[in-house]
């Protein structure tokens, strides 16, 4: 009997045992799952978000050895013009959001400008002259240490990722191969995983580095661009950076701040609002597309009419995303001039947190993947010129910025929190921006599942879709054309902090090798 009562209590044991070992598992298991991973990753207090791992990394350096967000977006900003170089680069422009915690915003405008000539594809560059002006201003490090991480990638190279490689394979029709050798060795794109070194524009770099921004609108470098394009010198040093207001609202009780014509942080609000006025989320799906369509054709064609360079034509910002013109835009549509705008999808877009609560959003361009795909001393010439129309307010004038759909932004609630966020696209940011921060804030789904859920897009009665998206809902009146291209429906880099206990979320695009990263 004792017998028994022993084996008992020993297998009573070894089965409690047992159990309490299941117990610890799952939860070890569980602590493990992707949501506690974020939640135990998120614990920092600076931090960046890119479509290109490489940049991210010479951001998280400056961040890490106590440079501010705007040193980050700067060193970010070069490094990409070396290892993404068919996003951006010195041969471009772009616009800078800044935002420091709970203080106004400041937006930093060094669009590309038509040259005096009125002709050619190229607009004067304004990327050197926006950096050099960000840095001086708002910047604690020497340009010259944020600029030498590019010097270094572009003279010892770097491994090139798949995204670089198949912009090359597809942009090879209309580059100049024999002419980039270093891009096309043997005649053929170069390949992921090799090594691309770039020692011309290694030079040119090192001459920013040590003569500042001179040397690119007055020395060496404006000769050279003088004699390849019909920009002339005086264009050059003439050149201007713009310093303004963003334009501001509110949406779903945060503060949305975004870039001011003639970039297109209206029509993101505009759409944003009419999307929270419709309460979009809460639809079903064939009322949903018949919604954002409507909505879409709204702020487009309200584009049109109201959106330009504000040196050249005039404009009321805070009217044009009132609530008041919000509801008149929902009844009453601006009806379309006919006239669309056609703006290429490539641009490189980024985001900057630092331990100070300073928030950054950038995008930045060279109007098509590389521009025209021509260089000059080693970068890539823009061909921003393109992007102007034959109406006003955004005809081609001489010293005139072209309207452009890119709308870097900041959305944040006063001591609370706050996300910078924002996308290539070309003609169809406002669209990708608003499903996704309609699903994020409105339908409180996570910035990332946000982000990489199927997108759609409309023009005019034809939406595109990708190919994973379900269409059965769509309604009857659309012709659907699934269309299997990941730059084309965008790249969202987005990046938040929670104020309170210093938790960051991310977003990095899986369409064009978005990460984001975090430190301490």
């Amino acid at each position: 009997m004792n017998k028994k009562l022993l084996l008992f209590n020993i297998i009573a044991f070894l089965l409690l045992i047992c159990v309490i070992a299941a117990f610890f598992m799952t939860q070890s298991s569980t602590d493990l799952s992707p949501e506690k991973l974020l939640k135990k990753n998120n614990d920092h207090s600076y931090g960046v978000s890119s479509s290109n791992s490489l940049a991210a990394n010479v951001g998280m350096d400056v961040l890490k050895e106590g440079g501010n967000a705007v040193d980050a977006a700067i060193a970010i900003s070069y490094a990409l013009n070396v290892v993404e170089p068919f996003g951006s680069g010195i041969g471009g422009g772009g616009g800078m959001l800044i935002a420091q915690k709970d203080q106004p915003a400041t937006f930093i405008d060094y669009r590309e400008i038509a040259p005096t000539s009125m002709s050619g594809k190229n607009g004067v560059p304004g990327f050197v002259a926006g950096m050099e002006y960000i840095q001086q201003k708002y910047g604690t490090k020497s340009m010259s240490d944020l600029i030498q991480p590019a010097v270094e990638y572009a003279e010892k190279g770097f491994e090139v990722d798949s995204l670089l490689s198949s912009r090359l394979y597809y942009s090879r029709g209309r580059m100049d191969v024999d002419d980039l050798s270093a891009f096309y060795p043997k005649g053929e794109a170069i390949e992921e995983g090799e090594t691309l070194s770039q020692p011309v524009l290694a030079k040119t770099l090192i001459k920013i580095q040590r003569e500042g921004a001179s040397a690119f609108y007055k020395g060496d470098v404006a000769q050279d661009l003088a004699d390849a394009t019909p920009i002339s010198k005086k264009d050059l040093s003439s050149y201007q950076v713009a310093e303004t207001k963003p334009v501001v609202s509110t949406y779903n009780g945060t503060e949305v701040i975004s870039a001011p014509p003639p970039f297109s942080g209206i029509t993101l609000i505009q759409m944003l609002k009419m999307a929270e006025k419709e309460n979009l989320e809460t639809m079903p799906d064939k009322e949903y597309y018949e919604t954002m369509n409507r909505i879409k054709k709204a702020a487009y064609s309200d584009r049109l009419k109201q959106i330009g360079d504000p040196d050249f034509h005039n404009q009321n910002s805070s009217e044009l995303v009132s609530d008041d013109y919000i509801t008149n835009l929902v009844n009453h549509p601006t009806r379309s001039s006919g006239e669309g705008d056609e703006e290429h999808e490539s641009t490189t877009h980024f985001v900057v947190i630092d331990s100070e609560g300073t928030v950054v959003s950038t995008t930045n361009t060279l109007s098509n993947f590389f521009g025209t795909g021509e260089q000059v001393d080693g970068f890539f010439l823009n061909n921003n010129a393109d992007t102007f129309g034959n109406k006003e307010p955004n005809n081609r004038e001489p010293g005139k910025r072209a309207r452009t759909f890119t709308a870097p932004t900041i959305i944040r609630e006063k001591g609370e929190w706050a996300m910078g966020i924002g996308s290539p696209g070309g003609t169809r940011i406002p669209q990708i921006l608003t499903q996704v921060l309609s699903k994020n804030l409105e339908g409180n789904e996570s910035l990332q599942k946000a982000v990489n859920e199927p997108r759609f897009i409309f023009d005019d009665s034809t939406i595109y879709v990708e190919p994973d998206l379900n269409t059965k809902n769509i309604p009857s009146a659309f012709r659907i054309e699934t269309k299997k291209s990941d730059v084309f429906y965008g790249g969202i880099q987005a990046l938040t902090i929670n104020f309170q206990d210093k938790q960051m979320e991310g977003a990095g695009d899986p369409r064009r090798n978005g990460v984001w990263k975090t430190g301490d």
